[in-house]
């Protein structure tokens, strides 16, 4: 199974080592330090290390200090909702954005020119990637703020995929 999510997870361009920390961390009945998760994993610590600090970047991993205890442990973000809706805000939408700048340049650019059969063409292309990315904009940012699915998907989720954290 931890490698069926770090497949998944590097399909998805993240690191399959990365998918298979926090699959390990999201089925373990307790929180754990960055040896088990080497051991467990068969990584190196310097692995671990790199791959928990980026996992905490995303917020899907928390670590946790116990007093007196100089090891870090570390627990899986449970809420699915909450890791999805990130990562969809920070990489996605961002791609999105990006996207839409460069098409209102080129649709600035084609504005300039002579008109011709090929501008207009270009242009009516253009602006039907506009509208597409905008589409896609205003999806993904319904999605992560919770309003793009309609109400039983979302009490759906609320009881299967969202943890207590």
């Amino acid at each position: 199974m931890l490698d069926a999510i770090g497949d998944l997870m590097a399909f998805w361009g993240f690191q399959r080592s990365h998918g298979r920390i926090w699959a390990l961390l999201f089925l373990a009945e307790r929180p754990l330090h960055a040896a088990e998760l080497a051991a467990g994993l068969e990584l190196s610590a310097g692995q671990i290390s790199m791959a928990v600090r980026e996992l905490e970047r995303w917020g899907v991993v928390h670590a946790e200090r116990r007093q007196g205890q100089r090891r870090t442990w570390f627990r899986a973000e449970t809420n699915l909702f909450r890791m999805v809706s990130r990562v969809f805000r920070e990489r996605e939408l961002e791609q999105i954005r990006n996207l839409a700048r460069v098409l209102q340049a080129a649709r600035r650019h084609l504005d300039a020119l002579q008109p011709s059969d090929v501008r207009s063409q270009r242009l009516q292309r253009v602006e039907a990637l506009i509208a597409a990315t905008e589409v896609g904009r205003d999806m993904v940012e319904r999605l992560v703020a919770g309003t793009l699915l309609p109400a039983w998907v979302s009490r759906t989720l609320d009881r299967s995929l969202v943890g207590e954290d």
